[in-house]
């Protein structure tokens, strides 16, 4: 490369790794950092993988893998989810027993009709786990199918043994799911607080310190100030992931859901703020220290709140934003607003209760789109193409030892992680740590030396420990723990001794290597789109879907209306979940308009819990519908309704069309569609001479919260999105 006619020196080089080196440290410093709970989630996990660990090698019981690593699987965010999910798993590997008994006999004894077997059945697992409203169960079924395969490839035993075997599977899975759930129950007698809780007020109290700190003028505490870099490291999945398991309702899941985004935004927030002040030169003015002593005793008071298990109480922020000169900190005020609005309409924790939109609604076995969707089909292709190039190549090549591959597919396929070259990355490094480094070396260095149980039980809970505290790291590193796990079992509990034969663990090692690259030549590469376009697509979804919502509210058929809200409101909530996985993608994509997407990633990241807080106001006016129907109220106050609802529906679409980069029409005045509600409502009370009434002020509330959040909003987006395109820099799509 040169510049100016002249080379450029080599030198910069070494520093440019040093950087790399220097930045990978402080990545794994902060995901592997300690945080509030990891150490008792690690412990239960490690301790229920080992007691099924000592009961396989005690009972000599088959296939001892699968109960381990289904330790790792299971809800633990409180014993009744946990009890429901390993049940569920119990139930999917029955039926899923049943379905092999009853089909591999018709098809055993000729080699084509048994490949078929093979192809159907690994696209019939594939395709559950992409359409079951479930996705534990449904995975449970397609792990009992990986396993059963290779099984009844086995032509050296009778087709009795091969049937026994094949109950084992199931046996050995529900000795996990009890050993978990009992663990469970008895760490929670021991440790009653949940990890959610701890996390949430974790968070609270390190944001609070912050604000305290530069509100008396004095430096931020060391351990405070690595709870902040850890926080806005690790973010807030694995907070997120504890609400969907919890017992909650739908409706007070997606409120406390919505606040932990805001939460997770606030973090973020506070560690840009803690820069701006390590920055500064001069003191903080007086001013501005009592406005950050002020909203810390706003985040106490959200503290004690949780602990008292009621929903956060008014935060009694200025309305406006106040010039200040610390950056960061009016965004701060503002974000923490929103955390009580959140919860709009909402009565205590203890006491909630069950409104029509709160209700659970039938369960459904599969998702709506379960047969209508080509995505869950192309998925379940995918998978099976990937799965079945496996099989074919161990069978052909006659080492059957290989076999670990189609588990292995199955394994990879359950990432949510969107992009395939972080997915490569982290199936490639935990093979690595746990076949070779943990495994193989293991079987070299510690393994021959061993004569006792008690040895391989140390060693068995120290990997096992290992893979768990990298497991509950952040959604960029976590999905590794779960590969050592099951690298390091596949070669350590598929029998019912300890393992020194280097044999084994090689054609264990090889068969997870087998199924990674099949995974990276098939399933990584059909119908994958960028992660970017992925993300913009599904946030312009979502808010098109949001625009329905504001249309059901003036439908007047109110039931229907009611189930309609219902189903668009799980899928926005899904819609976050992809939205948010997506994001965690980018990062690996890379090309001349990396720093164009990186910038997009961030905005769409900090619209999410505005969104969010949108979504739940809506769900609040809806609320109140339910009780005053449109047809109940005045004419003048139902069409100024009514006329606010259609401009919201609108402003939500004009938003969709930027943000899918579509052109788009001019916004409507939000906040003066919402000023003539609120103008009627007044006009009303006072030509009937009476007070405005408690609900009349709760509508009042909703339209100027939803408005006030929604302006600004819009007029982010359209700064990013519609401002360039028009100046001709809009970014390239690309497929």
């Amino acid at each position: 490369m040169r510049s100016g006619g002249k080379a450029l020196p080599v030198a910069p080089q070494p520093a440019t790794i040093d950087q790399i080196g220097k930045w990978f440290k402080n990545f794994l410093e902060k995901e592997l950092s300690p945080y509030p709970g990891r150490g008792w989630v690690v412990a239960r996990v490690t301790i229920s993988a080992t007691i099924v660990m000592l009961l396989v090698m005690t009972f000599r019981l088959p296939s001892g893998f699968l109960g381990a690593i289904f330790t790792l699987f299971l809800s633990r965010e409180n014993l009744a989810a946990t009890f429901r999910s390993g049940f569920r798993t119990v139930i999917a590997f029955l039926l899923a027993t049943a379905y092999t008994a009853v089909s591999v006999v018709m098809f055993i004894d000729d080699p084509l009709t048994h490949f078929l077997w093979v192809a159907v059945s690994l696209f019939l697992s594939f395709y559950l786990i992409h359409i079951f409203s479930d996705y534990g169960t449904a995975a449970a079924f397609g792990f009992m199918i990986a396993g059963a395969i290779p099984l009844w490839d086995e032509t050296t035993i009778n087709v009795n043994e091969r049937f026994e075997n094949t109950l084992w599977l199931c046996f050995v899975v529900a000795i996990g799911v009890v050993v978990t759930i009992v663990v469970e129950y008895v760490f929670r007698s021991i440790h009653p607080t949940t990890d959610l809780t701890e996390g949430i007020e974790a968070r609270l109290q390190t944001v609070e310190d912050v604000l305290r700190s530069a509100g008396e003028g004095r430096p931020l505490p060391d351990e405070s100030e690595k709870r902040l870099s850890l926080y806005t490291t690790v973010g807030i999945s694995r907070l997120r992931r504890l609400m969907y398991r919890s017992d909650y309702g739908a409706h007070f899941k997606a409120q406390m859901t919505a606040a932990i985004a805001l939460l997770g935004r606030l973090v973020d927030i506070a560690g840009s703020f803690q820069l701006a002040l390590h920055e500064r030169t001069s003191p903080v003015e007086p001013s501005d220290g009592q406005r950050c002593l002020r909203l810390a005793e706003v985040l106490a008071g959200f503290r004690e709140d949780l602990v008292r298990r009621q929903l956060p109480r008014d935060s009694q922020l200025p309305a406006e934003e106040e010039p200040s000169n610390i950056p960061f900190l009016a965004t701060m005020e503002a974000t923490a607003a929103l955390i009580p609005k959140a919860y709009s309409g909402s009565v205590s924790m203890q006491e909630f209760v069950v409104a029509p939109l709160d209700e659970e609604g039938p369960t459904r076995l599969f998702l709506a789109d379960a047969f209508s969707n080509p995505a869950h089909a192309q998925f379940a292709l995918r998978g099976t193409l990937a799965a079945t190039a496996c099989y074919v190549t161990y069978t052909a090549i006659a080492w059957p030892g290989l076999s670990t591959s189609v588990a292995t597919c199955f394994i990879t396929a359950l990432s949510t992680i969107g992009s395939s070259r972080q997915k490569q990355i982290l199936r490639l490094g935990g093979a690595f740590l746990g076949g070779f480094v943990f495994g193989m070396g293991a079987q070299v260095l510690i393994l021959p030396y061993l004569n006792s149980i008690a040895g391989f039980t140390l060693l068995f809970a120290t990997v096992t420990a290992i893979s768990a505290w990298i497991s509950t790291a952040s959604a960029r590193l976590s999905y590794l723990g779960v590969q050592v796990a099951l690298a390091f079992y596949l070669i350590n509990l598929q029998e019912f001794t300890i393992q020194i034969s280097l044999a084994i663990a090689r054609d264990r090692v090889f068969g997870v290597l087998l199924g990674l690259i099949s995974m990276w030549l098939l399933y990584d590469r059909l119908w994958v789109r960028n992660a970017l376009d992925e993300m913009q697509t599904v946030f312009a979804r979502n808010l098109e879907l949001f625009a329905q919502v504001a249309e059901q509210l003036i439908e007047s058929d109110q039931v229907k209306a009611i189930l309609k809200i219902r189903q668009l409101r799980d899928q926005i909530n899904a819609g976050f979940q992809a939205v948010t996985a997506q994001s965690d993608a980018v990062l690996f994509e890379f090309g001349p308009s990396r720093e164009r997407k990186m910038q997009i990633r961030e905005d769409v990241r900090r619209w999410q819990p505005t969104i969010r807080t949108l979504l739940q106001v809506q769900i609040a006016a809806a609320q109140y519908r339910t009780q005053r129907p449109l047809v109940a109220l005045p004419e003048a106050i139902a069409g100024a309704l009514v006329a606010f609802q259609k401009d919201v529906a609108r402003m939500m679409r004009i938003m969709a069309n930027e943000v899918s980069e579509k052109p788009a029409e001019p916004a409507p005045e939000i906040q003066a569609s919402a000023a003539r509600v609120q103008e009627e409502i007044r006009r009303y009370y006072e030509g009937s001479g009476e007070e405005i009434s408690p609900e009349a002020s709760d509508v009042i509330r909703l339209i100027q919260t939803l408005a006030a959040i929604l302006s600004p909003l819009y007029q982010d987006i359209h700064a990013t999105f519609a401002v360039p395109r028009e100046a001709g820099n809009a970014l390239p799509q690309t497929t």
